[in-house]
């Protein structure tokens, strides 16, 4: 059996940056001379696949903060018109709920035609209130069709049956139950988010519509995909995201948990003439990493030729490079939690933590706030992983404050 090559952990760190565009350079394509900013954030994302959406806004909204670290000055009217102008981004759900790439909606139509025939209890949950509203769920199709786009208090609750299990509390309302009928007819394409008026990402704001009304009129440059070639595909576009991966990390990114038979078929692809090849990941302390990974034949050519990584960043806490934890520990040594939802006294590092890329390294992490009334922006906490890393914050965090307007960072303690 052939030798498979092995590879440094740093240039497979390179790798995943450039793949993400938060290498040395801004991509081709992305500059201030390459078209509006909605045609730039398109491209973004047409390369890392979607921008999570998150209703959190202490700092800014994630997928701005997405943007900013990748193309600098960018505001939320261009996000707006490339979602909900232009269509070049529409909702669903990727590794999370998202914007996603147009260009990937044969994706994502695959699992809306799948959704409900998943085993989950989730689906079985799903399975059951639909064919207890058949007629409900009609209804509000055929009223979108007819008066779309319209919010969710537009809709009447003509439910035979309510929705009985909670999403985030245990209530049983209308409200609710017409916003989980709506939910389910998102996950399985009949519907989508027409726009969220003046604010690309404010959850309350959502105005619903066919999904047909919510893709460009012409997609044309959409071609179909087979389902015999979903997986293949989708494998093939995740590892290109990412750089150079493990089979878990390719799971948990792009279509997450939608891999039919991944093994097989990264065994597939990295066969003599397949698009991917096996590689050896050997850690910083000299230990190979547990393994195999993989990477596009393509990327593995020209990754010697790959500029270090000069950037110093705030990055979004579910930024697209590190929001799969377990790939961010192995890869970039860093402890990446979320403690949104963690009581106060159990958080360790804070409640809204942006982590600090310096080069090609994690650094630190910042418990931030934008203190929008005094023009501030408010460094709770700055956890570094080294003494050493606190220009590389302040110059990151001063970059940031910037681009949200505030006039200072003020940095409250540092640990």
């Amino acid at each position: 059996m052939a030798q498979i090559p092995e590879i440094p952990a740093a240039l497979a760190r390179r790798m995943a940056l450039h793949a993400q565009g938060l290498g040395a350079q801004t991509p081709a394509g992305w500059g201030p001379q390459d078209g509006d900013g909605a045609a730039r954030i398109a491209r973004v994302v047409q390369r890392i696949g979607c921008l999570q959406l998150d209703p959190v806004s202490t700092v800014a909204r994630s997928p701005l903060l997405v943007l900013h670290a990748r193309l600098g000055a960018i505001d939320e009217a261009a996000l707006h018109e490339a979602a909900y102008g232009r269509r070049a981004l529409f909702e669903y759900w990727c590794h999370e709920a998202s914007l996603c790439w147009t260009g990937d909606l044969p994706f994502h139509r695959h699992r809306m035609r799948r959704w409900l025939a998943q085993s989950s209890p989730r689906a079985a949950r799903a399975r059951a209130f639909l064919a207890e509203n058949a007629a409900f769920a009609r209804s509000l199709v055929r009223t979108l069709r007819q008066a779309g786009p319209l919010p969710a208090a537009a809709l009447e609750d003509r439910s035979a049956a309510p929705w009985r299990h909670g999403h985030w509390t245990d209530e049983v309302s209308g409200r609710q139950t017409v916003a989980r009928m709506l939910d389910l007819l998102w996950l399985t394409g009949k519907v989508g988010v027409a726009d969220r008026g003046p604010s690309p990402t404010a959850t309350s704001a959502r105005r619903w519509d066919l999904l047909e009304r919510c893709l460009p009129d012409d997609l044309t440059d959409v071609a179909p995909i087979p389902s015999s070639r979903i997986t293949r595909r989708a494998v093939e576009r995740a590892v290109g995201m990412l750089g150079v991966a493990r089979g878990p990390d390719v799971r948990a990114h792009f279509t997450r948990n939608r891999y039919d038979d991944l093994p097989g078929t990264l065994a597939a692809l990295s066969g003599p003439r397949g698009p991917l090849t096996a590689v050896a990941v050997r850690g910083d302390d000299g230990e190979l990493l547990r393994g195999p990974w993989y990477a596009r034949r393509e990327d593995l050519a020209t990754a010697s030729a790959l500029e270090p990584g000069t950037r110093r960043l705030a990055l979004s806490p579910f930024d697209n490079v590190l929001c799969d934890r377990a790939r961010t520990a192995t890869l970039f040594g860093f402890d990446h939690r979320l403690e949104i939802y963690v009581p106060p006294p159990k958080r360790r590092w804070g409640y809204y933590v942006l982590p600090i890329l310096d080069g090609e390294r994690l650094v630190a992490r910042a418990d931030a706030a934008h203190d929008r009334e005094s023009g501030v922006l408010r460094v709770h906490t700055l956890h570094l992983e080294d003494r050493g890393a606190r220009d590389a914050a302040q110059e990151a965090l001063d970059a940031l404050a910037r681009l949200r307007g505030a006039s200072d960072v003020r940095i409250e303690r540092v640990a």
